[in-house]
C-alpha cells in the first residue's frame, strides 16, 4: 500500500494536508510534475517531490536544492506523498509530524535519466529550480541517507552550473577624505555608526563575521534573535553580503558580493544594487542601507542632524572594490558636530581602559571601549544622577553572554581619587560595604573598564560623613508578567499619571532597558519609610481599579498576564537601575527616560527599546528628560491612606 506510511503519521482531523482514502493507480510511471515546497518545521529544510506512479516521491534536502556542481547536499528520503500534495501550501499545526509552515517554493514538470534504487537522474523545468540534478544512495548508508548535486554537464536552455558560495570573503575597505567629492558620477550612503560584518546566508542557515578595518572577517557571532528569521527570508540559494549591524540589533544591508550561484563583484554598483533590493531584506531589524545622488553639504547637513557619524561616497558604475589596500571608488567622510562620546581606547583622565578591543555584546560587536565611549556621551545627564548616591556595580567580565555578578564593596581594587562611602548592608554578607560614589567621568569611566555595564542606586543619597539622607525618590517599577509586554507597562503608566496628577503630584517615566519600566515622583519626607507606604498605596489602588491588569503582590503565580506595581523598590535597601545605564542583555539596551507622549504612542515593544546607537541624538533633542528630579525640591506626599480617596 503506497501510502500507508503516510496516513499513518497524519489525522485528518488535526492537519489540513491531504490525506486520501484510497491508493492511486500504479499501472505505470505516470505524469512528470514535481514541486519544491519550503517546509518551516523543526528545522527549516525544502521538500522535493517527483511524480512517479500515482505518488510523489519525497526527499528532504536540509538547505534547499544547490546552485553549483561542487556542493553536495543532503537528502533525506521521506514518505510517498499524494499526488494533491503538489500544489499544498499552509500551517500543519505544532505538535502534528512535520508541523509547520509549508509554501510552494518552485514547480513544474521534469525528465527522468536514470531511476535505480540507488540513482535517480532527472531534468527539472522549473522557474527557480532548473537543471540536471543527480539524487545518489551510497552502499552502506542508512536507507534514507542520500546525496543530491546539481551535474557539471548542463542542458542548453538551463545555463551553466553557478560558482560555489565561498565561507568568506574579504570586504572593501573605503578610502578617507575630509568632505565630499565634486560631480555627479557619486552615490552617497550613510554610516550608521555600527560594526561593519559580512552576512552569509547558505541554505537558510545564517552567520555573521564581525569585519575588521583591513576587511578581513573575524570568527563568526551569533545573530541577534531578531534577525534570525533573515536566513530562511532569503531561501535556499547562498548569499554574502556587506553589512553594518548597530547596537540596537539593526541590520543595514550596503552592497551584495554573491548571490544566485555567481560571485557579483565584477558587477558596476547600479547592477549590485538592483540584486540587492531584489533580495527579501526589507523587515522590523533589517534593510538595505539608503543610496542617495551626491547632493553635498545638505546631504551631510541631514546626517548630522540624525546623529549619525559619516557616509560613504561610491563612484557611479564602479565593481565592487578589490580586498587590501583602500579604494578610491570609495571614500568615506566623517561628518563634523554629530554628538557622541567617541571611541576612546586608552581610558580617560586617571581611569585606564584595558582590552578596549574585547567583546562584551557579541550579538553586536560592542565593546569595552564602546561602553566606555557611551558612557562618556552621556555623562553630563547622567552623573547628576549618581552624585552622592552609592553604586551597586553589576559586572560582566566576559561579556553578557558569560556570567555576571554584583558588587558593592570596591574597597579592594578603588583608586584611591575615587569617592567610596561606608554604607550599612543589613542582610549582607557583612555589616557594611566600602560603595563607589560615582561623581565624575573618570567613574564612569572606571566603572567601563571594570565591565560594569549595569549602575544601580538607591532613592537616597549621602549627606555630611555619608550618612544617609531620607528618600528623595519615589519609583514604581512597572514589571510584566508572563505574556504581557512593555506595552501593557506603558498602559499602567498612563494610569499611575492620571492617579498621581489628581493629587497634583507630577511623575517622569523611563524605560528599564530591559522588560519594563520605571516612574519617578520627587518628593520631600522625613521618615524615610514614609516612600515605601505611599508607593505600596498607590499600586494598591491601580490594583483594585484595574485587577486584569495589574497586581501588587510578588507572588509570580498571581502576576500572569498582569503588571506588577513593585513598590518595594523604595525600600532604603534596594536600589533600581541608573538613569542611562546600559543593561547586560543580548543587545546595549540603555534604562532611557522617555517623554509622556512616547509612553502614549508605544504599540509594540521596539518602540521602547534604545541602544546606545539612539542616546547622543535622544540627548540633542531631549535633553535629560529626568532633570526635574534633580531640580524641584520634591513634593509632600499626602498623608497617609488619602491616596484611596478621590479628590473633591
Amino acid at each position: 500500500m503506497p501510502l500507508e506510511e503516510y496516513r499513518r503519521r497524519r489525522d485528518p482531523r488535526r492537519t489540513p494536508e491531504p490525506v486520501p482514502e484510497g491508493d492511486p493507480d500504479r499501472a505505470g510511471p505516470g505524469g512528470a510534475r514535481f514541486v519544491v515546497q519550503e517546509h518551516h518545521a523543526t528545522a527549516l529544510h525544502w521538500d522535493l517531490r517527483l511524480e512517479r506512479d500515482g505518488v510523489l516521491v519525497s526527499w528532504a534536502v536540509p538547505k534547499g536544492l544547490p546552485e553549483d556542481s561542487e556542493t553536495v547536499r543532503m537528502a533525506v528520503r521521506t514518505e510517498d506523498h499524494p499526488l494533491e500534495y503538489l500544489d499544498f501550501e499552509g500551517e500543519i499545526p505544532r505538535g502534528e509530524y512535520g508541523g509547520g509552515r509549508m509554501s510552494v517554493w518552485d514547480s513544474g514538470h521534469y525528465e527522468t535519466e536514470k531511476w535505480t534504487d540507488r540513482e535517480v537522474a532527472v531534468v527539472l523545468h522549473g522557474q527557480r529550480a532548473a537543471g540536471r540534478f543527480v539524487l545518489l544512495h551510497r552502499p552502506g548508508e542508512r536507507r534514507d541517507r542520500w546525496l543530491l548535486r546539481r551535474t557539471r554537464e548542463q542542458p542548453a536552455d538551463a545555463g551553466p552550473p553557478g560558482a560555489p558560495l565561498p565561507h568568506d570573503l574579504p570586504l572593501a575597505v573605503p578610502g578617507r577624505a575630509q568632505r565630499l567629492p565634486g560631480g555627479d558620477d557619486w552615490q552617497v550612503r550613510p554610516v550608521f555608526g555600527g560594526r561593519r560584518v559580512l552576512v552569509r546566508s547558505d541554505g537558510g542557515r545564517l552567520t555573521l563575521r564581525p569585519v575588521g578595518d583591513d576587511g578581513v572577517p573575524g570568527d563568526p557571532i551569533d545573530p541577534p534573535g531578531r534577525l534570525r528569521e533573515l536566513g530562511p527570508a532569503l531561501g535556499a540559494g547562498g548569499h554574502l553580503l556587506d553589512a553594518e549591524l548597530t547596537a540596537r540589533g539593526k541590520l543595514w544591508v550596503a552592497d551584495v558580493l554573491h548571490t544566485g550561484g555567481r560571485d557579483v563583484r565584477a558587477l558596476p554598483l547600479d547592477e549590485r544594487r538592483a540584486l540587492l533590493e531584489a533580495l527579501p531584506l526589507d523587515g522590523p531589524h533589517r534593510r538595505p542601507a539608503p543610496l542617495y545622488p551626491n547632493a553635498g553639504a545638505s546631504l551631510l547637513d541631514a546626517v548630522r542632524e540624525q546623529g549619525l557619524p559619516g557616509v560613504v561616497a561610491l563612484r557611479a558604475g564602479s565593481p565592487y572594490p578589490a580586498p587590501g589596500a583602500p579604494s578610491q571608488d570609495w571614500l568615506e567622510v566623517p561628518v563634523s558636530g554629530s554628538r557622541t562620546g567617541g571611541r576612546r581606547t586608552d581610558g580617560y583622565g586617571r581611569a585606564a581602559l584595558s582590552n578596549p578591543s574585547k567583546v562584551l555584546y557579541p550579538a553586536t560587536g560592542t565593546t569595552k571601549a564602546d561602553v566606555l565611549g557611551h558612557y562618556l556621551a552621556v555623562a553630563e545627564a547622567m552623573l547628576p544622577h549618581l552624585d552622592g548616591r552609592p553604586a551597586t556595580l553589576k559586572r560582566w567580565p566576559d561579556g553578557v553572554e558569560a556570567s555576571s555578578f554584583f558588587e558593592k564593596n570596591v574597597a579592594r581594587h578603588a583608586p584611591s581619587w575615587l569617592r567610596t562611602a561606608r554604607v550599612g548592608t543589613p542582610g549582607g554578607r557583612s555589616e557594611s560595604a566600602d560603595f563607589a560614589v560615582i561623581a565624575d567621568a573618570e567613574g564612569l569611566a572606571w566603572a567601563a573598564n571594570l565591565a560594569a555595564l549595569e549602575l544601580h542606586v538607591p532613592q537616597w543619597r549621602l549627606g555630611a560623613r555619608d550618612a544617609r539622607h531620607p528618600p528623595d525618590r519615589v519609583v514604581f517599577d512597572l514589571d510584566p508578567g508572563e505574556g504581557t509586554t512593555v506595552v501593557d507597562c506603558a498602559r499602567v503608566a498612563l494610569r499611575l499619571r492620571a492617579l498621581l496628577d489628581d493629587h497634583g503630584l507630577p511623575v517622569y517615566p523611563s524605560t528599564s532597558g530591559g522588560k519594563g519600566m520605571q516612574v519617578y515622583l520627587p518628593v520631600r519626607v522625613t521618615r524615610p519609610e514614609r516612600t515605601s507606604e505611599f508607593a505600596r498605596e498607590v499600586a494598591e489602588r491601580l490594583a483594585a481599579e484595574h485587577p486584569r491588569e495589574t497586581v501588587a503582590v510578588m507572588t509570580r503565580a498571581r502576576r500572569r498576564g498582569k503588571v506588577f506595581v513593585d513598590w518595594s523598590q523604595n525600600n532604603t535597601a534596594k536600589t533600581t537601575i541608573a538613569s542611562y545605564s546600559l543593561r547586560g542583555r543580548e543587545l546595549p539596551t540603555v534604562a532611557t527616560p522617555v517623554t509622556w507622549d512616547e509612553v502614549a504612542a508605544c504599540r509594540e515593544p521596539g518602540d521602547l527599546l534604545f541602544t546606545v546607537d539612539d542616546l547622543p541624538a535622544r540627548l540633542d533633542t531631549h535633553g535629560d528628560l529626568m532633570r526635574p528630579l534633580i531640580d524641584t525640591d520634591g513634593f509632600r506626599l499626602p498623608r497617609g491612606g488619602s491616596i484611596a480617596e478621590v479628590p473633591g
